[in-house]
């Protein structure tokens, strides 16, 4: 996929043995030894400043924004707990106006494991992951020199995020370049990269390929996940094409695995938010793109996977990307800038690179968590 397309509290608490995640309204967070990154969500009214905080500090997180009333968020990165004794933070968000109002989270973070000569017998949930999809799938790299820490993109942390508890091998079928209509006519991948878990179908449309590995697999599949529909918009394809498209192949898919297995659909970071950052004209672009995406494209595209009960994530949303640009926050790189894009900035290549709209590791973190989110919330 290349650029460019025209056009209370919910979180997430990482555990040892798992993702678990709070319920709305909590108060309390953890996080598993190796770290990881949590996302914290408040609503403010008629404020003017937003002040994040956090105690011990964390580095890059305390920040000054200005906003008014809606919906706020930050997400924090933590790093690796060596001890074995559990880390406590606090995370603050106060907001300033005509009164002031004071938010606070508790953040737990897990204490490294002592090794043990004794094992504990344990029932995981295994089978098998296919992941079906373009260069986001394939896990194409949005920083210059990918770095080990994001080959393989979302679907290889999501088989870690899972562990222990839902053991899954990843299949990996993803396609860099794949747009709806290639997944179901092309043979083979021709920009197939040798990641962990990728797959190749040399006699096969990656579509029909993953269909007979589900069928060779019948009661074994855990999940399958599908990114596909970015390259039709470059392509020009119509939004009608795109999300006809995406009904027949999730529609095969569904048939071919069973109702009860999960199947979780996915959207796009906006990239058209990066283009704020030219002037005036480029403004009204990233305006309009916030629109068609939120009104018109991704709300076609789920009504898509919903006709074979698949669930859609929309990871425009996730990213921040229909915030609305009057928040504002001081990006390291770009100075003040609307929150939303400089989620994008965060997130992927776009902005240093307007050619490369693909994750940076970060941006492929948050996926996999929305996956998991997702997944755990179908098979619970």
């Amino acid at each position: 996929m290349k650029r460019r397309i025209a056009v209370g509290v919910v979180s997430l608490a990482l555990c040892l043995g798992g993702l678990v995640f709070t319920q709305a309204g909590a108060a309390t967070k953890t996080v598993r030894a190796s770290g990881g990154s949590v996302s914290f969500i408040a609503t403010v009214r008629n404020s003017k400043i937003c002040e994040w905080s956090s105690s011990p500090k964390i580095a890059g997180f305390n920040i000054t924004v200005t906003c008014s009333s809606g919906r706020v968020s930050r997400s924090a990165r933590f790093n690796v707990n060596a001890t074995t004794q559990v880390k406590r933070y606090t995370i603050t968000l106060t907001a300033k106006g005509a009164t002031t109002g004071v938010t606070r989270w508790t953040v737990n973070e897990a204490g490294r494991v002592p090794p043990t000569t004794t094992t504990t017998a344990t029932t995981p949930s295994s089978g098998y992951y296919v992941s079906l999809g373009d260069s986001y799938a394939a896990g194409i790299s949005g920083v210059s020199g990918s770095s080990s820490s994001d080959v393989g993109g979302y679907a290889t942390q999501v088989v870690t995020d899972l562990a222990p508890n839902h053991e899954l091998t990843l299949e990996n079928f993803g396609c860099s370049g794949a747009s709806t209509t290639s997944m179901m006519t092309i043979v083979g991948c021709s920009n197939y990269i040798d990641y962990p878990g990728s797959v190749t179908y040399p006699t096969m449309t990656q579509l029909a390929a993953a269909i007979s590995f589900i069928d060779a697999h019948r009661g074994q599949i855990g999940l399958i996940t599908i990114t596909i529909g970015g390259n039709d918009l470059i392509q020009g394809a119509t939004y009608a094409s795109i999300a006809a498209n995406i009904a027949k192949i999730s529609k095969q898919l569904r048939a071919a695995a069973g109702e009860s297995v999960p199947i979780i659909g996915l959207s796009y970071p906006d990239p058209d938010l990066a283009e704020w950052l030219s002037g005036p004209s480029g403004v009204a672009i990233a305006e309009a793109s916030v629109t068609t995406f939120q009104q018109v494209l991704y709300p076609a595209w789920e009504a898509a996977y919903a006709s074979s009960n698949a669930t859609f994530v929309d990871i425009a949303a996730a990213t921040g990307a229909y915030t609305p640009f009057t928040q504002l926050v001081n990006d390291p790189t770009y100075g003040e800038i609307p929150y939303a894009v400089s989620q994008l900035c965060m997130l992927t290549g776009d902005c240093a690179n307007n050619v490369n709209v693909h994750p940076t590791p970060a941006g492929y973190t948050l996926i996999a968590q929305q996956i998991v989110l997702a997944y755990l919330k179908l098979v619970s």
